[in-house]
C-alpha cells in the first residue's frame, strides 16, 4: 500500500511539473510541483535502515518520465526513437540529481541535503547549456516565460534565476507541510511568513519594473513573412524553390511601406547555394536582388542551406564533406542579410539540434554522423559557427542573428548583445512539430530572451508562430499558425546593457564549483566508508 501512494504521488510530480508546458496558464504549478515527490524522498530517509538509496533512484526517474513525455511528446513527429532517447537520457540524468541528493539527505542534517539538491540541479541545468547533448528545454525557470509581468528580474538572473525561485518555494512549501502535520505551530508561522516573502518580495519588484519600464532606442519598422510552407509534402519536394521565393516576394508587397527597414524571412527560407565571392549574382538571390531594387531602403533577412568550400590552408574538420572531385566543403545551417551594397552578410548557426543537425560525439565514432536526421533538405551532421553572428544594418546598427534552437539558450543569445546587437531577430522553422506544444513552448522562449537582454524581438517562423516581442516581454502582435501571411510593425533599438548580459549564467558557474565540493566530498566519505555500503 506504501509503495503504491509512492509511486502515486511520484507521477502527481511529474503531471505538475509538465502543465506549464502544456498551457501557458498553469506556470504557478511549478511552485509546489516538486512536494509530492518530496513527500517520498522524507519517507524514504526515514525508513533508510530498510530502504536502500537506490529505491528513491525509481521514484524520482517515473517523475521524470512523465514530466518529459507529457511535455516534449511531439518530437515524435520527427523521430520516435529521438523522443524516446532525449526523454529517457534527461529523466535518468535529473534521476540522478535527485539520488545523489537523497544519498546527502541519508548521511547530513536536512538543510545540507536541500542545499546540495538546489546546486546540484542548477549544475544539471547549466551544464544543458554546454555539453555534447544541449537540451536546455525544460529548464525551470523556462516554465514561467507566458507570466513576464512577475519574472522582470529575469534581466539580472537569467532563466536559472527562475529555477532558484521554484526550487526555493517548493522546499519552503515542503517544509510547512511536514511542520504542520507535526503539529509544530511556532515553526509553522516561521515558515509561512518566510514563503510569503520569498514569493512577494520578486513579485512586488517585477509588477513595479514590468510598470515603469519605458521601451529604449529608436523605433524601426520590420516586415516578417510566414510562407507556410509544409516541410514534409511542399518544402523540398512538391514546390520549387523558384516558387517558393516568389511566395516570400509576394508577401513583401502585401505590406511593406516606405518606412520598412528590415524584411525578416524564416530559416531555410531560401534554396541551398554555395558561398561564393559574388553570392549576390548567385540564381537563388536574382529575385530578392530585384526586390532590393525596387524597394531600396530595406536590408532583406532570411535563412538557408549554404555549403563553403574549405581552401587549401584550411583546415578539414570532422563534419566536412567531399565533393564528387574530392574537394573538401562544409555545410552550414545559415541566415544571410541583403542590401543595396554588393556584399551578402553570411551568419551560420552555431548550436545545432542534437540527432538532427549534429551527431553527439560523432568526432570520437565518425560513423554517427551518417545517421542524423534528414530534416532541412539536407542528411548528415552540419558543420557550425563558433560565435554567434551580428549583421551590420542601417547606419551602422547592429542586428543579433538567432537561427532556431539558439533562441534557447539565454547566454548566447547575450553575447549577440555583447557585440553590440541593439536588436534581435529569430528565425525558425518550427513546422515539424505540426500542430503542437512545442511551437508555443518556442515562441515563449523569446519573450525571456527580451527580458534577459532588454532587447526587442522579431521572429520569423515558417508556418508559425511569427511575431512581435518588445523589451518588457510583452508581445506585440503574433500570427496564428499554418497560415500564410506578412505582418508589420515597429519595434525599438535598445543599446543599455543588462547584468544578464554582462555576467550571463553565473549562478550556473557558481553552482558547478559547489557541486564539484560536494561530489569531492561525497567521493571521500564513500573511499572511507567503502564497507558499510551506502
Amino acid at each position: 500500500m506504501i509503495r503504491k501512494k509512492q509511486l502515486f504521488l511520484s507521477v502527481i510530480s511529474g503531471v505538475l511539473l509538465s502543465l506549464p508546458w502544456s498551457s501557458s496558464s498553469f506556470s504557478w504549478t511549478l511552485f509546489f510541483a516538486f512536494v509530492p515527490l518530496l513527500m517520498v524522498e522524507d519517507q524514504l530517509v526515514s525508513q533508510k535502515q530498510s530502504q536502500r538509496s537506490i529505491v528513491l533512484f525509481f521514484y524520482a526517474i517515473v517523475t521524470f518520465l512523465v514530466w518529459n513525455v507529457l511535455s516534449t511528446w511531439w518530437i515524435a513527429y520527427v523521430s520516435l526513437g529521438g523522443m524516446i532517447l532525449i526523454t529517457g537520457i534527461n529523466a535518468f540524468l535529473m534521476a540522478c540529481v535527485w539520488w545523489l541528493m537523497h544519498l546527502i539527505r541519508r548521511r547530513f542534517a536536512l538543510p545540507t541535503g536541500y542545499f546540495s539538491w538546489i546546486v546540484l540541479w542548477l549544475t544539471f541545468e547549466y551544464l544543458h547549456f554546454h555539453w555534447a547533448i544541449q537540451w536546455p528545454w525544460l529548464t525551470l525557470g523556462n516554465g514561467l516565460a507566458n507570466s513576464v509581468q512577475l519574472i522582470q528580474w529575469y534581466e539580472f538572473t537569467g532563466v536559472l534565476g527562475g529555477s532558484l525561485w521554484v526550487l526555493l518555494i517548493n522546499i519552503l512549501l515542503f517544509s510547512l507541510y511536514k511542520c504542520f502535520t507535526q503539529k509544530r505551530v511556532n515553526r509553522s508561522l516561521q515558515l509561512s511568513a518566510l514563503t510569503v516573502l520569498l514569493v512577494a518580495g520578486p513579485v512586488c519588484w517585477s509588477l513595479h519594473r514590468y510598470a515603469t519600464y519605458t521601451e529604449k532606442g529608436k523605433a524601426v519598422e520590420i516586415a516578417l513573412l510566414q510562407p507556410n510552407i509544409n516541410p514534409y509534402s511542399e518544402k523540398f519536394s512538391a514546390i520549387s524553390s523558384k516558387v517558393q521565393t516568389h511566395r516570400l516576394i509576394s508577401l513583401v508587397q502585401t505590406i511593406v511601406t516606405d518606412s520598412t527597414q528590415y524584411v525578416l524571412a524564416p530559416e531555410t527560407a531560401l534554396a541551398s547555394m554555395w558561398e561564393e565571392e559574388n553570392l549576390k549574382q548567385n540564381k537563388a538571390l536574382e529575385a530578392i536582388d530585384s526586390l532590393i531594387i525596387q524597394y531600396p531602403k530595406i536590408r532583406f533577412v532570411a535563412g538557408a542551406i549554404t555549403q563553403k568550400r574549405l581552401g587549401a590552408n584550411e583546415s578539414i574538420s570532422y563534419t566536412s564533406r567531399k565533393t564528387a572531385d574530392g574537394n573538401p566543403y562544409e555545410v552550414f545551417n545559415s541566415s544571410l542579410l541583403m542590401d543595396q551594397s554588393l556584399q551578402v552578410q553570411i551568419g551560420h548557426k552555431s548550436i545545432l539540434v542534437s540527432g538532427v543537425e549534429k551527431m553527439p560525439f560523432e568526432q570520437y565514432f565518425s560513423f554517427l554522423g551518417d545517421n542524423a536526421l534528414q530534416v532541412g533538405g539536407i542528411s548528415g551532421s552540419l558543420s557550425s559557427a563558433n560565435e554567434s553572428t551580428v549583421f551590420e544594418g542601417d547606419h551602422g546598427d547592429k542586428i543579433g542573428s538567432v537561427i532556431c534552437f539558439e533562441s534557447a539558450f539565454g547566454e548566447y543569445v547575450a553575447s549577440a548583445v555583447k557585440k553590440g546587437a541593439s536588436l534581435i531577430f529569430i528565425m525558425t522553422n518550427d513546422s515539424w512539430w505540426k500542430d503542437s506544444p512545442g511551437i508555443t513552448q518556442h515562441f515563449s522562449f523569446s519573450r525571456l530572451r527580451a527580458i534577459e537582454t532588454r532587447r526587442s524581438i522579431a521572429r520569423s517562423a515558417n508556418t508559425g508562430i511569427s511575431g512581435f516581442i518588445n523589451q518588457r516581454g510583452d508581445v506585440l502582435k503574433k500570427t496564428e499558425i499554418n497560415s500564410c501571411i506578412a505582418i508589420l510593425s515597429r519595434i525599438q533599438m535598445n543599446n543599455e546593457i543588462t547584468f544578464y548580459v554582462t555576467y550571463g549564467d553565473y549562478l550556473g558557474r557558481v553552482s558547478c564549483y559547489l557541486s564539484g565540493l560536494i561530489l569531492i566530498y561525497l567521493l571521500i566519505g564513500y573511499l572511507r566508508n567503502r564497507g558499510d555500503g551506502l
